[in-house]
């Protein structure tokens, strides 16, 4: 049995823990799928962005990872079990070390987006290719996001060769053409530039910031399985 008042006291507390720990292993698995299926940041992905996607995908790998050790850690507690209790220390503090290096790594590199995206659109850029030139998907992806951002083309309009022809650049129904609206062509002038990266570089800062507030949770939970397993009699350690 657990021996000593620390040890008691982690026993409950590592029940409530890892009740609080297996919600935010679903918030950070939340995070993770919401970076992948949000429409928005889906068609961003397909203009060829890899690091957002890495991001997300490691949110939802650590997000898994905490149910499974919440799991762990109840019914190491339940048993008593220094075994049990030892192995969900160990990946508690994995946990803790791959979130936070996530969560910094996103922070340090969210501007990299801007350089993907950048170099994704080079050529365009350059005007040594149109959007008619692209993939269907590449252009489907475009006039998606040119219809939720409101804008047309990537540093201009004139990145489709007839952007007064593009549904989705078309602005005629706006009230506001003065401040975005070519009433001409009538086409958005607004260019998606800015738009995409200011989008992006938000998304990865937020999916940073959540993954690396939810790691001090990992961490809090290490020290109370070592307090419960440090508490347990030597000669009474129930079931290993």
């Amino acid at each position: 049995m657990a021996d000593g008042g620390c040890a008691n006291c982690s026993k409950v507390l590592l029940f409530i823990f890892n009740f609080l720990f297996f919600f935010s292993g679903l918030g950070l698995l939340g995070v993770g799928v919401w970076g992948l299926v949000d429409p928005s940041i889906r068609y961003l992905l397909l203009l060829d962005l890899s690091f957002f996607n890495t991001v997300a995908i490691m949110s939802i790998v650590g997000g898994s990872l905490a149910l499974i050790v919440s799991f762990l850690g109840c019914v190491g507690a339940m048993k008593e079990s220094k075994c049990m209790l030892i192995t969900f220390a160990v990946c508690q503090f994995i946990i803790f070390g791959l979130m936070l290096s996530a969560g910094i790594v996103g922070l340090v590199y969210k501007d990299r987006v801007v350089t993907e995206m950048s170099s994704s659109m080079s050529t365009i850029i350059d005007g040594t290719e149109k959007f008619e030139d692209r993939t269907t998907e590449f252009q489907n992806s475009m006039k998606s996001l040119q219809i939720i951002f409101k804008c047309c083309g990537y540093s201009s309009y004139n990145n489709w060769r007839s952007p007064g022809s593009v549904t989705s650049c078309d602005c005629s129904g706006e009230s506001d053409t003065a401040t975005y609206c070519d009433g001409t062509t009538p086409a958005y002038y607004r260019a998606c530039e800015s738009q995409f990266t200011d989008y992006l570089s938000w998304g990865v800062q937020t999916v940073a910031i959540v993954t690396i507030c939810l790691s001090s949770i990992p961490l809090i939970g290490f020290f109370m399985a070592l307090c419960l397993v440090n508490g347990i009699g030597k000669n009474d350690v129930g079931p290993v």
